[in-house]
């Protein structure tokens, strides 16, 4: 636990200096501060895990995977920007990546509860409406996803699940608020993003500033919450 603290400075400080880096230069040193700063928030997520030694949970190395799969996906997404000429491919990668980093973080979750399948449906069941929203406010902002409407409809699905379960979860037991907390933050970090990819502001950088900030302060959550699992 000692270490929770400086190693959540240490990946706050990083993130600050790949928003600076990746505001001012962009680019291959973009791309390697912002590896950095995911190595970062991995790091944390590890002391967390050697924290609960010698009986280090299931659900600690299933979101370690998952912040490992949002390592994969940064670096992907990156790359979509150096090489625009490969945007698809880089961007389907990348989506797929954070897709499976959010089941592995529900994978853990439901390792560390009581199921219920009561729960489960009346969290579905406030999804799919917010997620409706969502998509329909997206249209009226003129966010075109084009080929990738399957992808951005069930990434949505996933991300306003995940918030509204871990909300759920921590209303019922405080020891998932950090949790929550960061599925929250991730799920306002893509709806900053999606007018970046979608809309034409791709160099916008006030929207990059913020989508960064919401994301990196998520991924923190989600790794100091193994120091209290």
């Amino acid at each position: 636990m000692t270490a929770m603290i400086p190693l959540i400075v240490l990946a706050s400080l990083a993130t600050v200096f790949f928003i600076v880096v990746r505001v001012t230069k962009g680019g291959v040193p973009g791309l390697l501060t912002k590896t950095f700063a995911s190595v970062c928030f991995i790091a944390l997520g590890v002391a967390g895990a050697l924290s609960l030694y010698p009986h280090i949970e299931k659900s600690a190395i299933l979101i370690l995977f998952g912040l490992v799969m949002g390592l994969i996906g940064d670096i992907v997404l990156d790359l979509k920007i150096i090489y625009p000429e490969s945007n698809d491919l880089y961007l389907n990668s990348g989506m797929i990546s954070f897709g499976v980093g959010h089941f592995l973080y529900l994978a853990a979750i439901i390792l560390l509860i009581s199921f219920n399948l009561t729960t489960l449906l009346v969290c579905i069941a406030i999804t799919l409406p917010i997620s409706a929203l969502i998509m329909f406010a997206s249209k009226l902002i003129k966010i075109h996803f084009g080929k990738f409407i399957v992808h951005a409809v069930l990434y949505t699905i996933i991300l306003v699940f995940m918030s509204v379960y871990t909300i759920v979860l921590a209303i019922a037991d405080t020891k998932f608020s950090l949790m929550a907390v960061g599925m929250v933050l991730f799920l306002l970090s893509d709806l900053v993003l999606s007018p970046m990819y979608f809309a034409g502001k791709q160099d916008d950088k006030f929207m990059c500033v913020a989508n960064h900030t919401l994301y990196y302060a998520a991924q923190i959550c989600i790794a100091a919450f193994i120091f209290f699992i």
